[in-house]
């Protein structure tokens, strides 16, 4: 099969660069074989651009694998927060666990807020 054309490489390459720091992110979070990537972009790849180019770009529809936010709530989250860091504690004095807590509440909005989540309960 014929490369592709230059003009489609850079395109691609920019839609992979628009939504990814680099064409390795891309790869890594959308589970794309690195080395069918490079070669599209180079325009060395020896088997069937046009099946391979199509996979690539319904990747980049996709987004990353496993995309599409969190099965758990705020209060999980919270409550696995915490239970992990009891685990771990050392305080004699569980009067000021209620501040644990507070942090506890703050890590999860973070978390959250990561996944994309922002009115999480």
């Amino acid at each position: 099969m014929p490369p592709l054309p230059e003009d489609e490489r850079r395109a691609l390459r920019a839609a992979i660069l628009e939504r990814h720091k680099t064409v390795y992110a891309f790869c890594k979070a959308c589970r794309v074989t690195k080395s069918v990537v490079v070669q599209l972009l180079r325009g060395t790849y020896p088997g069937d651009t046009a099946r391979q180019t199509a996979r690539v770009k319904a990747a980049l529809e996709a987004g990353p694998a496993g995309a599409g936010g969190p099965a758990v709530t705020r209060a999980q989250l919270v409550e696995a927060l915490g239970r992990e860091a009891c685990a771990k504690c050392r305080a004699v004095d569980r009067r000021r666990c209620r501040f644990c807590r507070v942090l506890w509440e703050r890590q999860a909005d973070a978390v959250l807020g990561l996944w994309g989540c922002p009115n999480h309960e």
